[in-house]
Order: structure tokens, then C-alpha cells, then sequence
């Protein structure tokens, strides 16, 4: 059954309601509820029953509920003038009042409608806002300070001008109100009825449907997830819906979501992969007119061998896709004032820089800062210096931009970032402007100060995190190898335990590829122990130091036995573009990344369109003959 809930803050509405009631052919669908403000809204979010449509209610408690942004359309029953003019003349002649000491508590949206006709009758009431009980207990404090006599109001109103030893004149709706509310809230009703009728045979299509399908709003935030998208992603859509899409998918895919919701541009069977499941991915852009409204994906389980096959869990990196500063590992006072200044630069949306070698931890930060932020839910996307572009600078709106190795920066893009950071915008290619919001963070393995123009490198250099080598803090090297070991053991079902020598060696090693070396040997230990190992020192486990492994590459006349080593293997052909060289693998691998979008790849490599077909016409000829 449907219902419409009457709110009846006092006797005169729930007189006017049980009348009602026995005027309709069915009393029971019309239920009254004796409340008014906070006590209403208490009673709609917890015990309201689940078959009522439809809330009529009058004056604050209208306003109040309405506010709270509830799931059920609210009816307001009106206020009439003729209402409130009968409540001023029973004030006056009740009282013997003059019009200035007369008060009236109501809506703002009232007390607008009520300006002008008071104008006009030459009344001098005082006309007092109020939108909550709190407001009512100020403005009757009030109305005593000015001198108000008599205040008109609803029953709040009523309660607390006694109490305050004012008198207080009742406005009461009328029964031909009443009756005009209700007929508006058979109007919603029929409409609600209507939508819920149309939204379950919209769940009953989708849970029908065996492709996975989601829709995101323009906000990147989750409307739909249905039952066979919940299986695939393994989620469950309560608690993902009117959440970011960015937790449920990997990077590359989020990147490509992140661009069709700001391009608008169709994706169609792009292959991905969950753990070791592939899948087919389209995305189909929602528009309403000229403004963007969102994107639907659909996804299937791929019948064929996905093109890249899913990395397995082993190989992925020991560092989580979402860290956290709290989970990061040393005590050493250089590093631990790199995570306190962090935290504290997590804070704004002023660009960072994080300065260090190779294989610190830069990147690692970066997204830690990125999660301790108010960007924490929207996309982070980390793109390398010498191929960073304008679509990169899209896809990354209202999220994090890493760029690694920031001296390779060009000036071009140098001049598009330093555009970006004055205006919050961007030149787009049919030479609109773009509104852009992201959080920018360079990491570097070198004085930016005098690499970078400095004109770019004084809008950035606000924020600067120095990351220590890891000789540099020495006493943290045990810890963080014991944690290494720890997740490479889960990671290759082995039981590796390092001894208080091998722990002591490590401690002493110069580390330069840093923390990135260290996980690299610790692995390489890991992968060729036989089960339950105790790592007890260089001379035993292996060193660090990996000249050993191309010894055989040094061929002398006096070492026959590597003078005849098979010759080196052919260089891969390529194309130079832009000072790199480019191999074919590489081409082929952004041809299927972009999905055959030469536009995309030129404007990726940083050349026209034409001279990219001429690459990949010499590449097909090259790979026919």
C-alpha cells in the first residue's frame, strides 16, 4: 500500500487531518503524526513506515525536512495572507497592541512573500526569519530586548513565547489548506508511484543482464552497479555506490575512465584483466545537450587470452597502490621529517617537489600525500617527465599529478604547467580553455633550481621534500628488510628469516639503487631459497653487488673459454622521435594502449598525424618482408 504522513504539529492540524480522513474513501492511507521540527525529523529518518510516499508538513518543520535532503518528496501545506492578516488583527485587538510591538516568526521564504502586503495595509510588524528551534529561542530573546509584546508563530513559536512570559498569537492553516496540500501530495504521489514503478523494472533489467554495468556520474561517483558487475569486481553495491570508481579498477584503467568522463570520448572491448580474469571493458559517455552527465561501463569476461596476461601477485611491487604515511617503515630523524612534512603538505593543494635518488621512495610518498588528502578518492595518475601530455593533464582533473623525473621536463610542457598553476585552466586543441583542478607533484633526481625555467620552477618550489638515500639512514636498513622479507615470504609461500649478521652486512652496504636495490636482492634470495631458509650472510646468501653475473662478458685472449660466445643479439629496429628512440615493440604497445587512435599516439610522441602513419606504414612494410 501507499500513504501520504500528515505532520501535525498541533490540535488544529490533527483536527483538519482527521476530518480529512473520514472524507477519503480510504482513511488508513492518510497517516497523522503528531510532531513538529527536530522531533519530526527524528521520527521521518527512524520511524517512518516504509510504505509512505509522500511528507505533508507546514512552516519550519517543512523547511527543516526538506533541508535534510531525505530520499521522500515533502508537500508544504501553504500560509495564506488572508491567514496571517487574521493572526495580525487578532493580535492587535487581543492585546491592544501597536503594529512595532508585534512580531511575526517564520520561514525566510514567508517572510519575503509577507513584505509587500504588509506595505500595503501599513502595518509595522517586525518580521523575524527563523529555520530551526534554536532560532526561535534567539529571536523570542530578542523580541524581549526590543520590546516586543505579542509574537505570532506556530506552535514552537507558541511554547517558547510563554515560557519567556510573551503572549503569542497561534497562526493557524486553515481546513481548505490542509485540503489543498493533500491534493498536491496525490499529484507527487502519482509521480513517485510512477518512478518506482519505472526504477524496478530498470533493477529488474539490469539484474537480468549477464554483462557487468555500471554508471558514473560527472562527479565520477558510482549511481549503478548491478549483480553481475558486483561478481566480476567482487564488490557489493551498497557500499560502493556514491563512491569514486577509481578503488575497483587497476591504474591503466582508471586513467582511461578518468579521460572518457573528461573527453567524452567512447571506449569500445578494451581488454584488462582482475587478478588473473580478463575482461572487455566499453564506456559509453552520457551527455545531455552540450554538458557531459556521466558515463556507462559495461563489462564481459574476455572468451580469449588476454593480449597481456595478468602479472601475477609475486611480481607486483612490495609497496601498496594506496599507502599510507602511517605504513611506512624507518625511525631515522632525516626520514621521519620527510613524513612529517608530508603529512603537513597533505594538507593543501599547493604543488610539491620531493627531491632524492633513484629508488627512495619518491613515488611512494607522493601517493601518500595524495591519500592523506582531500583528493584521496579521485584518480592518481604518475606519468614520466619526457612523455608527459595535455591528455595526462585531463585525465588527471581533480586528482594528483605525479611526474616523475622532473628535470626531463620540456619547456613547452614547462609553459602549459606554469599556464595551468596561474589560471586553473588549460588550452585544449579547438583552443578553448579547459577548467582544470589538480594537485601537482614533481619528483626529481636533481637541482631543479637550475634545470627547470625559472619561471615554472618559482610557481613549484613552495613545497620541497627531501628524501634521504637509504646510506643515509643506515639504522632503519634491518627494519625495513625484515618487513621486505616478510611480504616477499607471503608473496612465494617461503619462510626466509635473515640472521643478525646477514642483517649487520646489509646495514653496512653502500645501497645505491636504494630502497628499489635492496627489494630487488631480498627478492632474488626469497625466489631461490629451498623453504625454510635462514639468510645468514654475503659469503653464504650471495652479495648484493651483481658484477658477478657478467664476469663472462669480459673475454680475453688468455680465457679461451669465452672466445666464442654467439654474437650479440640484432638491435630491435625503431624510429628516433624527439631525441629517444622508439622500437617497433614500443609503437606496437601504444597502438593497442590508445586503441588504434593515431590522434592520441601522435599527440603522445609529440608529432603530427601524418608523420605517425608514415612510421607505422615503414614498420608494417619492415615487418612483411
Amino acid at each position: 500500500m501507499s500513504k501520504i504522513a500528515l505532520i501535525a504539529p498541533g490540535p488544529s492540524i490533527t483536527h483538519y487531518g482527521l476530518m480529512l480522513q473520514k472524507s477519503i474513501s480510504h482513511p488508513e492511507d492518510l497517516l497523522i503524526i503528531n510532531a513538529c521540527m527536530e522531533d519530526a525529523l527524528d521520527y521521518v529518518r527512524f520511524h517512518l513506515p516504509e510504505d509512505v510516499d509522500v511528507i505533508i508538513a507546514r512552516g519550519n518543520t517543512a523547511a527543516l525536512l526538506k533541508s535534510a535532503h531525505l530520499s521522500i518528496p515533502i508537500v508544504t501545506i501553504p500560509i495564506h495572507d488572508s491567514e496571517l492578516i487574521h493572526s495580525i488583527y487578532t493580535a492587535k485587538e487581543l492585546y491592544q497592541q501597536e503594529d512595532s510591538r508585534i512580531a511575526y516568526l517564520g520561514i525566510d521564504d514567508v517572510i519575503q512573500s509577507v513584505r509587500g502586503f504588509l506595505d500595503i495595509l501599513h502595518c509595522n510588524i517586525r518580521l523575524y526569519p527563523i529555520s530551526s528551534s534554536e532560532d526561535i529561542r534567539k529571536r523570542i530573546k530578542q523580541a524581549k530586548r526590543e520590546q516586543i509584546h505579542v509574537v505570532i508563530g506556530g506552535v514552537s513559536t507558541q511554547k517558547e513565547a510563554l515560557e519567556a512570559g510573551l503572549h503569542c498569537v497561534l497562526l493557524e492553516s486553515s481546513l481548505s489548506s490542509v485540503k489543498e496540500a493533500y491534493e498536491r501530495a496525490l499529484e507527487v504521489q502519482k509521480g513517485f508511484i510512477l518512478q518506482r514503478r519505472k526504477f524496478q523494472e530498470r533493477t529488474i533489467l539490469l539484474n537480468s543482464i549477464t554483462d557487468g554495468v555500471l554508471s558514473i556520474n560527472e562527479k565520477g561517483r558510482l549511481t549503478v552497479c548491478n549483480p553481475a558487475a558486483e561478481q566480476f569486481l567482487n564488490v557489493v553495491s551498497a557500499s560502493v555506490i556514491g563512491k569514486s570508481y577509481t578503488s575497483l579498477f587497476p591504474q591503466t584503467e582508471k586513467e582511461l575512465i578518468q579521460q572518457s568522463l573528461i573527453s567524452g570520448r567512447p571506449v569500445t572491448d578494451h581488454r584488462f584483466n582482475i587478478k588473473e580474469q580478463s575482461f572487455s571493458l566499453s564506456i559509453h559517455p552520457v551527455s545531455v545537450g552540450s554538458s557531459r552527465k556521466g558515463i556507462i561501463l559495461t563489462i564481459r569476461p574476455s572468451q580469449k587470452s588476454s593480449v597481456f596476461p595478468p602479472v601475477p601477485a609475486a611480481d607486483h611491487h612490495l609497496l601498496s597502490s594506496a599507502p599510507s604515511f602511517f605504513d611506512l617503515t624507518g625511525s631515522h630523524p632525516l626520514f621521519r621529517q620527510a613524513v612529517s612534512d608530508g603529512l603537513h603538505y597533505a594538507k593543501t593543494s599547493a604543488p610539491v617537489l620531493i627531491i632524492g635518488e633513484a629508488g627512495t621512495g619518491k613515488e611512494t610518498l607522493a601517493r601518500c600525500i595524495h591519500q592523506a588528502g582531500d583528493r584521496c578518492d579521485n584518480l592518481f595518475l604518475s606519468r614520466e617527465a619526457s612523455l608527459l601530455t595535455t591528455e595526462d593533464l585531463s585525465a588527471a582533473h581533480n586528482g594528483t599529478l605525479y611526474i616523475r623525473s622532473g628535470q626531463n621536463l620540456t619547456s613547452l610542457m614547462q609553459e602549459k604547467l606554469t599556464d595551468l598553476l596561474i589560471t586553473s585552466s588549460m588550452i585544449i586543441d579547438n583552443h578553448t580553455r579547459q577548467e582544470l583542478n589538480i594537485r601537482l607533484i614533481i619528483g626529481a633526481e636533481a637541482d631543479l633550481s637550475s634545470i627547470l625555467t625559472p619561471r615554472f620552477y618559482y610557481f613549484v618550489n613552495s613545497l620541497i621534500l627531501p628524501v634521504p638515500a637509504l646510506r643515509q639512514r643506515r639504522e632503519d636498513i634491518p627494519s625495513l628488510a625484515e618487513h621486505m622479507l616478510i611480504q616477499l615470504n607471503q608473496q612465494y609461500q617461503k619462510h626466509c628469516q635473515a640472521a643478525p649478521e646477514f642483517l649487520h652486512q646489509l646495514k653496512d652496504y653502500a645501497w645505491p639503487g636504494n630502497l628499489r636495490q635492496l627489494e630487488s636482492y631480498l627478492r632474488r634470495l626469497v625466489v631461490l631459497s629451498s623453504g625454510e631458509t635462514i639468510l645468514s650472510s654475503f659469503h653464504e646468501s650471495g652479495s648484493p653487488d651483481d658484477s658477478g653475473f657478467y664476469a663472462h662478458l669480459n673475454r680475453t685472449e688468455s680465457n679461451p673459454a669465452f672466445c666464442q660466445l654467439p654474437p650479440a643479439a640484432k638491435e630491435e629496429p625503431g624510429f628516433m622521435i624527439k631525441g629517444r628512440k622508439y622500437t617497433y615493440s614500443e609503437l606496437q604497445e601504444l597502438d593497442r594502449y590508445y586503441q588504434g587512435k593515431k590522434g592520441l599516439i601522435a599527440e603522445k610522441l609529440g608529432i603530427s598525424r601524418s608523420t605517425l602513419w608514415r612510421y607505422y606504414k615503414d614498420m608494417e612494410g619492415a615487418n612483411m618482408a
